[in-house]
Order: C-alpha cells, then structure tokens, then sequence
C-alpha cells in the first residue's frame, strides 16, 4: 500500500474511532483489490459516512460532493485528484451483512473493516460467496431483487463482464431478460455513464447484451436491423453491424496490424475523450441512418451525450461515409494533395475517426482492402508531416488584410478567399505574404464562383 493512500485511510479511521463507529471499505474497493487491479476509488461505509466524511474533507481541504443526499442513503465524494476519490456511504442496515444483502453482485458484495485493511490482515466479511465468484470469474446477482430495486443494474452486469472479461451466470442473464423493461424507469444520464464504460471496454459483450433484449430498449430500430437483409447474401444488417464492430475492435485494440507506421499516434488519439467508446457508439447508430426519417444528432440528444460527444459521432459518420463513397475508390479519389487537404480541413477533429470507422466497414462487409490501406496512410502522412506543421507556421494573409489593402467587404467570398489562401499556404504553392495578396487578388478578379 502506497505511504500517502495508507496514510490518509489511518485518518479516516481515526476520525471514525472518534465518532465510536467502525467504518469498512466495501464493493468496488475490495473487488478490484483481490482482483490485484490498480484502485482509482475508495468506497467506504458507516452509520456515521457523512459526518466521518466532512471532517477528513476539511483536513484535506478538499471539497465535499454530495452524490445523494436521501436521508438515510448520503453518499459524499473527496476527490484527491482525477485518478483518485473517496466516497462514503452511510450503512445500509443495522450491520454490514445486511449492507451487503442490498448490494448487485456477489462480487461487490465483500467488505472489510478498515482497520483491518490498513493492518493487512485478510478478514474479509463475504456472506454471498463472492471471493469465489471473483475466482470463477462469475458475474452473479445478490439476490432475486437486485434488478427490481435498481434497474441500472440491469446494463452495470455488462459494464461488469465485458471490463473485467467475466460471464453472467445464467439465471442472472435469465433475469436481465426478464426484467429488461424496467430499465426504461431510470435516468438517461445513469444509462449513458453506463453504456459509455461498456463502449469503453477492450471486448463490449454486444451479443450477449442483445440476447436479452437490452438492445431493442436502448437503440431504436436496432430490432429490425435482424429481419433486413445484409452487405451479403444471406445475412442481416444486425450481422453487418456485428462485423463492422468486431473488426473495429481489433483495429482499435491493434492499429499496428494495419497501420504500423501511424499506430502509436492512433492509440494516442482514441484514449482522449471517450473516443474509443464513442466510435463503438458510432458503429451503432450507422445502420440506422439508411432510414431517411432517421435524425442520428436527434437520438444522441435523447441519449444526453454532451454537445461534443453528439458532434463528435454525427461528424465521424459523416466523414467516414464520404471515404466510403464511390467517388474515392481505387480509380479516383484522394489522389491529387488538395482534395486530401480538403477532407482534412473539414473533418477536423473527426479525421482519425471516420477514417478508423470507414475501415472497420470495409473490413466488417469484407470488401477489398488492397488499395485502403495504402489511401488511409497517404492521408495520415500528409496530416502529420504537411498539415500539422503547417499549422505552426503563420498565416500569410488575414481577413484585415483583405479589407484593409484588397478593399473587400466581409462577405461568402471573403471566407472563400481566405480559405483557398490557406490550402496554397499548407501544400507549398505560396511561401510569402506577397504571394498570398497576389492570388487573393487573383481569385476576387476572376469572379469564382463559390462553392461549399
């Protein structure tokens, strides 16, 4: 145990020994630590949590969140930094059994009092068998009330197999599919967390979530993606969606096989900002938009994605479409360095991405790929050793510039001339400020006519 986190915990139980109540790590805390996995969260419980709670927050100085406030069920937050946070619970019941009784899965349902985790000593209090679920690798419920009295827990039993590479028993599985509807009954934010950690995991278990239903419930109009017929013969557009998935998988989990030469740069790209969940979501909402009715930036609000998230998604759908599409084949396309300036340009953020996902399509529908890969790191390599150095160097011409020497009025072509500036500027065709006002000048004279 690290100095500092061995530390603070002998605080927390002082405070508690003050307020004459034994306090215990529980759930997540004690799984993950029998598991030999790195503990980023400390959950804590006791008939005294809140008020143990305040008083280490203060000696910390740190600020104390409320989570839930429900008399009887406080749950306050310390957080120490990003990668590391204490929560506090107030006990659930007369005794740490009946705690536990109330908790998911037998796996989170160990404690041990903290003064015997700080001593080492391996007391663990484990009525529901859990250590051997843990060796089993088994993803078992509490008690047959666990999905009536949270049904969140109904998509936490995936979150849990699918990141820690564990099975649902059956008569869980059973009873997710049973309960299935009554996921509708919680907070969409609650669902969102969750799928966005299942999304997030190495090997999301999608099959077996759709073999419960859980599916149908979350992604309208999934269901009849399995009665429409697929790419192939003989298979759905379901099928489609599973390869397309499966294979974006492995090029997330191995860009190298591919791209060798740009896959460290990929891993760095996918583990910011929930991209490698959000390009699995990507993968979910594609089938989807075939239906013209369909409004993918629509059902991403419903989910309440943040504005990111949804721009994000919509934008690598959109790009990736526009890779895939007939006019950037083998014969054509890409080939000449303004138009891959241009899809750089105007994907944007979304350049990694829609070019991941374009790939996992062509591989889920197992189209050729001969002339892909090639595409994909003639546009990567003029990303990074043309276009972001570019990016570096200063403009050559500005808007004041236009209005100031060129006498032209803020206007669509004022936008357009700038930006044709720029894509001169970034391929090397212009090295001077001179150069830049020359071909402005040339662009006003010759009245192009603008384009999107």
């Amino acid at each position: 145990m690290e100095p500092t986190i061995k530390a603070h915990l002998e605080d927390i139980n002082q405070f508690a020994l003050q307020l004459e109540s034994l306090i215990y790590l529980v759930g997540g805390t004690i799984r993950d630590h029998l598991l030999k996995r790195p503990c980023k969260d400390y959950d804590f419980t006791s008939s005294q949590a809140p008020e143990i709670a305040h008083q280490w927050a203060q000696k910390v100085q740190r600020t104390l969140i409320p989570l839930d406030e429900t008399p009887g069920h406080e749950t306050y937050r310390v957080v120490l930094h990003p990668s590391l946070y204490f929560d506090f619970t107030t006990l659930q019941g007369q005794t740490i059994e009946e705690d536990l009784a109330q908790r998911d899965f037998t796996i989170n349902a160990i404690a041990v009092s903290l003064p015997d985790f700080i001593a080492g000593k391996t007391n663990w209090i484990d009525p529901f068998n859990g250590k051997n679920d843990l060796s089993h690798q088994v993803i078992r419920m509490v008690s047959g009330r666990a999905f009536e009295e949270d049904p969140l827990r109904l998509l936490r039993a995936f979150r849990f197999s699918s990141t820690l590479g564990f099975d649902i028993e059956p008569k869980t599985l059973a009873q997710i599919q049973a309960h299935k509807s009554k996921l509708s009954e919680v907070a969409q934010e609650r669902i969102t967390y969750e799928l966005l950690i299942f999304l997030g995991a190495t090997r999301s278990q999608l099959d077996l979530m759709n073999s419960t239903g859980l599916m149908d419930g979350l992604f309208p109009g999934i269901v009849e993606l399995q009665t429409t017929p697929g790419h192939l013969p003989g298979t759905t557009q379901w099928d489609d969606t599973r390869n397309i998935f499966t294979e974006l998988e492995n090029l997330l989990l191995q860009p190298d096989h591919f791209l060798e030469k740009h896959a460290q740069w990929i891993k760095g790209y996918i583990s910011k900002n929930n991209h490698y969940a959000l390009l699995k979501w990507s993968t979910l909402i594609r089938p989807l938009m075939t239906n013209p009715a369909f409004d993918a930036t629509e059902l991403l609000k419903l989910f309440r994605l943040s504005n990111p998230a949804i721009q994000f998604v919509y934008r690598t759908l959109k790009f990736s479409e526009i890779v895939l599409s007939g006019t950037h084949s083998a014969s054509g396309g890409f080939k000449q360095d303004s138009t891959v300036y241009q899809f750089i340009y105007r994907s944007g953020n979304e350049l990694i991405s829609s070019l991941l996902l374009s790939f996992a399509v062509r591989l889920g529908n197992q189209e050729d790929i001969k002339y892909f890969i090639p595409l994909i790191n003639r546009i990567l390599d003029f990303y990074i050793e043309t276009y972001l150095p570019a990016q570096s160097r200063p403009l050559l011409l500005t808007g004041d510039v236009l209005i100031t020497k060129l006498k032209l009025t803020p206007s669509p072509r004022f936008r357009f001339i700038l930006e044709k500036v720029e894509e001169a500027r970034v391929l090397g065709i212009i090295q001077t400020s001179e150069e830049a006002e020359q071909l402005a000048r040339e662009l006003i004279t010759s009245q192009v006519e603008l384009t999107e």
